[in-house]
């Protein structure tokens, strides 16, 4: 399917994502239209059908005044609803690429994991140190660090990061079966695991180099 030079699509399992960029709004929208029109007919030809009540709008801009700028786009002659914030494959966007409420997201899923988890692992019986660290690293970890490339900078803020550091502590104390007294710092060490900063930036070069070896050998 032949698109506009200002569109891109990504197509993961069943979710399409289309991007659409122009020199303003309006003509981001233009662009966005024309394509969404030549996604009806594939679908309609090769007798399928895209949802437009699942379906949405998302603006992003650097510009403050295009924040509540209303987007006409359509799907199957339906006008998407247009949002603040969209979740894609389990990452939130939103109109600044903050990855604010992302962070929320993400805390706020671990912290109840970690919760449960302290019933049964208290000082003197339950879960030891090593089924802790174990859960740690291939449960709670990996949901601290899914996507992180994507938004990684988001954690250059002081208040995004502290947030982050709230809940590796939590689990570190239950870990360690220390006090709730222990600094972050200490109970990375009794816990025997590394501060989840080092880990998201490991992740993020390790994705910048494969992605600069496949350019390379691309050319």
């Amino acid at each position: 399917m032949d698109f506009t030079l200002r569109t891109r699509v990504i197509a993961f399992a069943d979710d399409l994502l289309v991007l659409t960029r122009g020199k303003c709004t309006f003509d981001a929208v233009n662009y966005a239209n024309q394509d969404l029109q030549k996604i009806e007919i594939w679908a309609r030809e090769n007798k399928m059908h895209f949802n437009e009540n699942k379906s949405e709008v998302l603006l992003v801009t650097k510009k403050t005044s295009g924040d509540n700028r209303t987007l006409n786009v359509y799907l199957n002659n339906k006008r998407l609803e247009q949002v603040s914030e969209l979740k894609y494959l389990g990452i939130y966007f939103d109109s600044r690429f903050s990855f604010d409420r992302h962070v929320d997201y993400i805390t706020g899923k671990c912290t109840p994991i970690i919760n449960m988890l302290a019933k049964s692992s208290k000082l003197k019986w339950g879960m030891g140190h090593q089924a802790l660290k174990v859960i740690y690293s291939g449960a709670i970890e990996p949901i601290l660090t899914y996507g992180a490339p994507i938004w990684e900078k988001a954690l250059t803020k002081q208040n995004n990061f502290r947030k982050y550091q709230r809940v590796q502590r939590m689990m570190n104390i239950k870990i360690s079966k220390a006090f709730r007294t222990l600094s972050y710092e200490a109970s990375c060490v009794l816990a025997g695991v590394r501060p989840i900063r080092l880990v998201i930036k490991e992740k993020y070069e390790l994705i910048r180099q494969l992605v600069t070896t496949s350019s390379m050998m691309y050319h």
